[in-house]
């Protein structure tokens, strides 16, 4: 049921679950809108509910932001890039499609057409000394106008175009034919000749290439032969694994396969004794394996003269097993 105040105001009383549903899930910002909300500050006599939604900045996501600076001309929008561009300051490019919040203002007029420029910052993530302001992000200004004239944007401030020219026949793609061409070869039997007679040899190689590409189509259709393939290449992977892992293990690491090569360089290398090493090793050993207290001569000349001679064996043992680890 709908009924009519006083103030020129719609109520919507929800009586029917048909009703319910379709508003069921509008918040208010989009009751906004769209215009299923009338608030309480709009008057019918003083304009309609769109000029007072714009008035109050509701109609866009910034909200009452967006038109702050309204009395200034400045109207706040999302900006989109046009083309790719490079930032003077941080030296990044940003590409095509990249969205920023902006500041819209009318500056001029080409004839009827008005000219708009649009100022917005750089939000690349740089260091403190390459920011405008000393912050986390670039911050560069870059101001942006509408040039009607060439049917073109203008960069006045803060960026320059990234250019890319490239040959279509080199690259193989579609090369269209430019106005003036056009004209030549309504007016030119012979140069519409010349510019529509194929390449018959670039035909004749794509024709081959996908006839190649057919027939490997055509192969890799089986799947239970590519299958047999993979599974034959592992089996061979696994046999040369295992005879690589079949020998002792070292450290835990699995070694490479032993070569001539290896043999070659191993047999090579000649290992230096240092016999002076070797009996100042000696020595030691004797002196660490000699008594801390020596027995006097009175106590038994024949029981000293034993321990003697067991103390110079102990130390030639020691001697022949450091020798032989030496020459190893």
């Amino acid at each position: 049921k709908i009924s009519r105040l006083k103030s020129h105001r719609l109520v919507l009383l929800v009586e029917s679950p048909l009703i319910n549903m379709c508003t069921k899930d509008i918040s208010l910002k989009a009751a906004c809108a769209d215009t299923f909300y009338y608030p309480q500050e709009w008057d019918p006599s003083r304009g309609s509910l769109d000029f007072f939604q714009q008035k109050k900045g509701f109609e866009h996501y910034f909200g009452k932001q967006r038109t702050k600076n309204l009395h200034k001309g400045i109207l706040q929008i999302r900006f989109e890039m046009p083309f790719k561009v490079q930032c003077l300051r941080c030296e990044e490019f940003i590409g095509q499609g990249s969205r920023y919040d902006a500041d819209k203002k009318k500056v001029g007029m080409y004839f009827s057409t008005p000219i708009y420029e649009f100022a917005m910052h750089c939000r690349v993530g740089t260091s403190h000394e390459k920011s405008a302001d000393g912050r986390l992000y670039c911050n560069q200004r870059f101001v942006i106008r509408t040039d009607p004239k060439n049917a073109d944007y203008e960069l006045a401030e803060g960026c320059r175009r990234k250019v890319q020219t490239w040959d279509p026949q080199e690259a193989e793609s579609i090369s269209f034919v430019d106005p003036d061409m056009r004209r030549k070869m309504e007016s030119d039997p012979m140069c519409r000749v010349e510019q529509t007679i194929r390449n018959v040899k670039k035909e004749k190689t794509d024709k081959e290439r996908l006839r190649e590409l057919a027939d490997l189509q055509d192969d890799r259709e089986d799947t239970y032969a590519l299958n047999s393939v993979l599974r034959r290449s592992h089996r061979v992977k696994r046999k040369e694994e295992a005879i690589r892992l079949a020998g002792p293990i070292n450290f835990g690491i699995p070694l490479a396969l032993a070569s001539e090569e290896d043999a070659r360089e191993a047999a090579a290398v000649v290992f230096q004794t240092d016999y002076d090493k070797i009996e100042v090793s000696t020595r030691c050993a004797k002196i660490r394996s000699a008594p801390l207290f020596q027995r006097t001569a009175s106590s038994g000349g024949s029981k000293n003269l034993a321990v003697a001679k067991v103390q110079d064996l102990v130390a030639k043992r020691r001697k022949l097993a450091q020798h032989s680890l030496m020459a190893r």
